[in-house]
């Protein structure tokens, strides 16, 4: 598991950067290329790497196994460990630090006890000093017993500038040909030990020579710093220095010391203020020497001194200070930069390394923060005639350091000669930079549990690389915990195609997933391979990666394990850190739900590879080529050949190591296969290749759903609104799933009949073998259905749920759902139900309640001789309204009212809501009765009249008449109101329907009638309207049934017969059409104009409209027969009736549309709608004749002046009445 903790965040880049550009010069910046600190800073991982991390690549080194030697001892690579490692560097341990050491280490906190490393790769010797001691080992000598160490012990300190005393300064003397090397020790007061050779302090320790350095009672002796095997140099606090030279006089070592003095011109006297500024003289810098030049850099100012056997010489001074701080930032005359010189690097004969940080002062601050904490590499050229200093370029880092409060010698610039590489060592960070302008590179070595560790100590060598992506140890490390690492930098692999910003970014983030899935999850890993804040590249992309390459075994980083099933665990472990880290980093929240389905399906396919291993690793001793049991290695071999992968004789193991990645597509080679074989199998083998086929199926799919269950946690993927579809559940494998699940249940079946029922009993041991044999195969058959079943559910509803979530995200095709949905609603029950015939009703109840399939559990619940009532109440109380309202369909559909209204009262407010939804008036009555919601009642009631399936006139009357009951009922328990008085009125009006219906029964077929009915008598006027005709027979059979009428029918009834007794049926029919607001428009303006028009056409306007012979009372008398006077004159008694309602002869006279009477009468042919459409035009024909012969439009104002002088003349007593027309 992933080991690194996290104490704190990793070193974060800032929001905005100091600008740092070229300001007046023309040599060729770093800067040139988006690379200005003025820009948005970049993670260091921002171009760690130039390529995608190529498969066929090791970054494994083989050049050596110290760092004295590039000889390879024998199996020290393969023993060697690495903490870190990609195609730009690699850090490998050189051994712990000896228990002497790590006991002085932990006693240290770096503060009130400091500790300083040492490391002298030329040498192989290693060094921690505290005030007290100086422990040395070599670490480069290999040995199977604890390295010897020497402990020499430290000069005492006469005085202290200082609250907390500094660790005793220590170098190493490499002069001498002897093969070990002398120490020297000198304490801040100014005593000098030297011992000329490390065996001494085994021997004598106290046989060391001492000289003292006379310094100030304000200065301390500071630095001690090396410039070759013979000479070294220390430095005050006041920045005077001395020259310590290890010679030989007499046969033995001797130190001689001598200051540095700085001229004084040509009549002054020799100073030993080597520097002139104040701010210059609080200590040196830095030292470093390039042949026989020394430089030596304090605050501002860079001094150059010839160093000979025969003396020194000063010889020129440079203000670095304002050199760097001018080329680099453009605001520096204003003073808004701060600057520091950190230290000084020569490598080469003519260049200088120098490494700054710097600040900006921030707009509307008038201070700096306390911490430079960004930083760059100034590269200068020395001028081969005039000497002097030319900046040739600056090389940017993006890693910000932050404050540390312990005693740490930092931050300290480190290039090894013949390297372009260059290495930064921080408190708890070894930053490696490139200082190959044409190959940028920036790698963080970042320590785990930085609050305990830190680097205490670095030391580098000349790189003599000897191969591409190998190289000695560029430097040696020295962390407080973890022992001593060497961290090497390794040649570039080169790229034809250059990677812009993102692909370079993704490829770094790739290259730090990898190294801590691999390298990570070891806990004694002293490193941390934690992201920085604000990373860039894409993350989805990078793990997918990573991840394709594990599942795949295409990584160059994995471990070449022999055993099968421990190479196949050890990818899932490396694919579950890879989770890990990103978990670690907080990452998870931004990774993609598709991306985390794609990382669980390579880990589900590996989970499912070691399981159906595990399997085959068993079989393989009694397979037998082309048989049932051989169909896994038949179908793999099958795959390699489709695959053209011929590279092994042994295709299994190859298929399992390299080719899990198409597991699926095995399963559908294994699925063709069974196919195959079934369709040509006899009888007896049918079982034995279903039951294969079955088992390996299972095997995956279980395994797949286990893992996805495990790691639920870990990956927090949406199950409930997938992004993608879970790998089984593509459409192949869904069909193989299908397939073997139908197959199976139809073998069971000829199973039992071909065997007998007793092969379906449990396997008996008393039994006889093969009857034994044979209910085994049968009971795991059954067993392997079951599987099936809840495989097929599980993939089927999440392939649902990922297309749901792909037309409601990406607008994909709706269709495509709806279809699928059908599917999986046609095969849930037809999966689960049959699992109860096979004597698993347990695991029948368990996917219907998981997969929701109410109706199946309903069924299950009563397909017991007495219904599971218990089981009931539960899915009730879990599944809430969604599992009740499909039990109360189920009720109603099987004729079980009772059971629906029995419910117990705890679920009345379930069976209220369900009637609320579901149109059920003719039970909802009854509930709401039983619960005195009488309004509820009377509604349903009314609804239930109104209902297609209420067609006798008898059943409307008496619900008609309880519905009034109840709504008096409720009137009566809670007073009046609007709607409840508006209830009773429309119940009124609907009995009142019923009443016409009624009498109109009486008068078309009176009680006193013996005989046939004979309608043709009421129709005598239809002779020339044969379908009309047959209209009105068939609607008044139907209602002399007992049967009702819908309103187009009952107004049909009223209005085509000849009324000439009946005279105000067409009022009725009106004021009825009038109420209707159920009608469609169209529809309801055919009865219209009907009405109107057979009104119009009952009476002979010829003979009307022929006066002569006839006085004014006997016209008027003859005018008040007509049906029109009689209709007009009673819509005038129907209170509020619309005046547009009465039309007149001419606007009576438009036809119906075919279309309208089409949707009146769908189940009649076309010629039945034209045989209407006829009668429509003949009634429009005796109407159009009336009104060019007999002027019927001024007849019937005639009529309305009649009906309303008559009705004035009846009513006058009454006062005014309002006429309608």
């Amino acid at each position: 598991m992933f080991n690194s903790p996290s104490t704190r965040a990793t070193p974060r880049k800032a929001n905005s950067r100091a600008s740092v550009a070229r300001s007046r010069h023309q040599t060729p910046s770093i800067f040139a290329e988006s690379a200005s600190l003025s820009q948005a800073p970049t993670p260091s991982i921002r171009s760690s790497r130039l390529a995608v991390v190529r498969r066929g690549a090791s970054p494994t080194s083989s050049a050596g196994d110290t760092v004295r030697t590039t000889r390879v001892e024998e199996g020290y690579e393969k023993d060697r460990v690495f903490w870190s490692k990609d195609e730009r560097h690699l850090v490998s341990s050189l051994g712990p630090l000896p228990k002497e050491v790590a006991s002085l280490v932990k006693n240290s906190d770096f503060v009130a006890h400091p500790i300083a490393g040492h490391v002298d790769p030329k040498s192989g010797f290693a060094m921690v000093a505290s005030p007290s001691i100086c422990i040395a080992w070599n670490y480069t000598k290999r040995t199977h017993s604890a390295p010897t160490t020497y402990t020499f012990p430290a000069p005492p300190v006469s005085y202290s500038t200082t609250p907390t005393q500094p660790p005793s300064l220590a170098a190493l003397y490499t002069g001498s040909a002897s093969s070990e090397p002398g120490i020297i020790l000198v304490s801040t007061s100014g005593e000098i030990r030297f011992w000329e050779s490390m065996s001494v302090a085994l021997a004598n320790v106290d046989r060391f020579q001492e000289i003292y350095v006379e310094v100030g009672e304000d200065d301390s002796v500071e630095k001690l710093w090396k410039t070759d095997g013979h000479n070294f140099l220390l430095t005050t606090s006041t920045s005077i220095a001395f020259r310590l030279t290890i010679s030989s006089s007499g046969g033995r070592l001797v130190p001689t010391l001598t200051q540095l003095t700085r001229p004084g011109g040509m009549f002054g006297r020799a100073s030993p203020q080597l520097f002139n500024a104040r701010e210059d003289r609080g200590g040196v810098s830095s030292v470093t020497g390039a042949g026989g030049d020394l430089y030596m850099m304090a605050r501002r100012m860079l001094q150059k001194w010839a160093f000979g056997a025969d003396g020194h010489k000063y010889i020129q001074e440079y203000d670095l200070h304002e050199a760097i701080g001018s080329w680099c930032f453009d605001s520096w005359s204003s003073g808004n930069v701060s600057l520091d010189l950190n230290d000084l690097v020569a490598f080469g004969q003519d260049e200088l390394a120098v490494l700054i940080s710097y600040v900006e002062q921030q707009s509307g601050t008038s201070e700096y923060p306390r911490i430079h904490n960004s930083h760059a590499i100034v590269l200068f050229s020395i001028h081969p005639r005039s000497q002097s200093l030319v900046i040739s370029r600056v090389v940017d880092t993006s890693y910000l350091a932050h404050s540390d409060p312990r005693m740490l010698d930092v931050p300290r610039l480190l290039v090894p000669p013949g390297s372009s590489m260059a290495f930064i060592r921080f408190a708890e960070v070894v930053l490696m930079v490139s200082l190959d302008e044409g190959s940028p590179y920036e790698e963080a070595i970042t320590l785990k549990d930085s609050g305990r560790n830190a680097f205490i100590g670095a030391g580098s060598i000349a790189s003599t690389s000897s191969k591409k992506g190998h190289g000695l140890p560029s430097i040696v490390a020295i962390p407080a915990l973890g022992g001593l690492m060497s961290i090497e930098a390794l040649e570039t692999s080169g790229s034809s195609d250059p990677l812009t910003q993102i692909t370079s970014a993704t490829a770094r983030l790739k290259s730090k997933m990898e190294q801590a899935v691999f390298f990570g999850e070891r806990s004694d890993n002293p490193l941390s391979f934690d992201l920085p804040a604000g990373f860039q590249g894409d993350l989805a992309e990078a793990a997918e990666a990573v991840s394709a390459e594990i599942v795949s075994s295409n990584s160059s980083y994995m471990p070449g394990l022999f055993e099968l099933r421990a190479h196949l665990s050890d990818r899932l472990l490396r694919l579950k850190e890879l989770m890990n880290f990103i978990r670690h980093n907080g990452l998870l929240t931004i990774l993609p739900q598709s991306t985390r389905r794609r990382l669980s399906r390579d880990a589900e396919k590996i989970k499912g590879a070691i399981d159906l291993w595990d399997y085959q690793n068993r079989q393989m001793d009694q397979i037998h080529t082309r048989s049932p049991q051989s169909l896994l290695s038949d179908s793999i071999h099958t795959y390699m050949h489709q695959a053209d992968i011929v590279e092994e004789e042994d295709f299994v193991r190859l298929f399992f190591r390299s080719q899990v990645q198409n597991l699926d597509k095995l399963l559908e080679i294994v699925f063709t296969t069974a196919r195959s074989a079934l369709d040509s199998a006899n009888r007896s083998e049918l079982s034995s290749w279903a039951t294969e086929a079955n088992r390996i199926f299972i095997i995956v799919e279980r395994a797949a759903a286990q893992y996805r269950e495990e790691e639920l946690y870990t990956y927090e993927i949406d199950r409930e609104k997938p992004a993608i579809e879970i790998w089984t559940a593509q459409d192949s494998l869904l069909e193989a799933l299908d397939f073997l699940y139908t197959t199976t249940e139809q073998l069971i079946k000829e199973r039992s009949r071909d065997l007998g029922s007793v092969i379906d009993e449990p396997p008996s041991d008393t039994a006889e073998p093969g009857l034994k044999r044979e209910q085994q195969l049968q009971s795991r058959l059954k067993g392997q259905m079951a599987i099936l079943a809840a495989a097929l559910c599980t993939n089927m509803e999440d392939k649902c749920r990922a297309t749901s979530r792909r037309e409601i995200d990406e607008g994909a095709d709706p269709q495509e759902g709806v279809q699928l949905r059908e599917k999986w609603a046609e095969m849930k029950p037809r999966v689960i139900r049959p699992l109860v015939a096979i004597d698993r009703l347990s695991e029948a109840y368990e996917l219907a309640e998981n997969h929701t399939d109410y109706l199946t559990l309903v069924i299950l619940c009563h397909n017991q001789a007495k219904s599971d009532t218990a089981r009931l109440q539960r899915y009730i109380e879990r599944f809430g309204e969604e599992f009740a309202f499909v039990l109360y369909h189920w009720y109603i559909d099987q004729g079980q009212a009772y059971e629906l209204l029995n419910q117990d009262e705890v679920y009345g407010v379930l069976v209220t809501r369900f009637f609320a939804e579901h149109q059920c008036p003719e039970l909802a009555w009854m509930h709401h009765l039983a619960f005195r919601r009488y309004d509820g009642a009377a509604i349903a009631l009314k609804d239930a009249m109104a209902d297609e399936n209420t067609t006798k006139l008898e059943q409307q009357q008496l619900i008609g008449s309880i519905a009034k009951l109840a709504a008096i009922a409720d009137v009566r328990s809670n007073g009046v109101s609007e709607s409840r008085k508006r209830l009773l009125i429309e119940l009124d009006d609907e009995l009142d329907l019923v009443h016409i219906q009624t009498t109109l029964i009486d008068y078309l077929s009176p009680p006193q009638r013996r005989h046939a009915i004979k309608l043709d008598e009421q129709i005598t006027l239809l002779a020339d309207r044969p379908a009309f005709k047959r209209l009105f027979i068939n609607l008044a059979e139907q209602l002399i049934r007992g049967l009702a009428l819908d309103l187009e029918g009952l107004i049909d009834v009223l209005t085509l017969k000849e009324n000439f007794e009946r005279t105000g049926d067409a009022a009725l029919a009106l004021e009825r059409l009038v109420g209707d607001t159920a009608l469609p428009e169209g529809r309801k303006q055919v009865a219209l104009l009907s009405i109107w028009r057979r009104v119009y056409i009952r009476d002979d306007w010829a003979a009307i409209s022929n006066t002569t012979g006839r006085s004014e009372q006997a016209q008027r008398s003859k005018v008040r027969g007509t049906l029109a006077y009689q209709t007009i004159k009673l819509v005038n008694d129907i209170k509020d009736f619309p005046r547009n309602f009465i039309l007149s002869p001419f606007t009576s006279s438009q036809p119906p549309l075919p279309t309208e009477l089409t949707a009146r009468f769908p189940t009649f042919s076309a010629e039945d709608i034209s045989s209407l459409m006829n009668d429509h035009e003949k009634e429009i024909e005796i109407l159009n004749r009336y009104l060019s012969e007999n002027a019927l439009e001024e007849r019937i104002r005639e009529v309305a002046e009649l009906v309303k002088t008559d009705i004035e003349d009846e009513k006058r007593e009454e006062g005014d009445v309002d006429i309608v027309m």
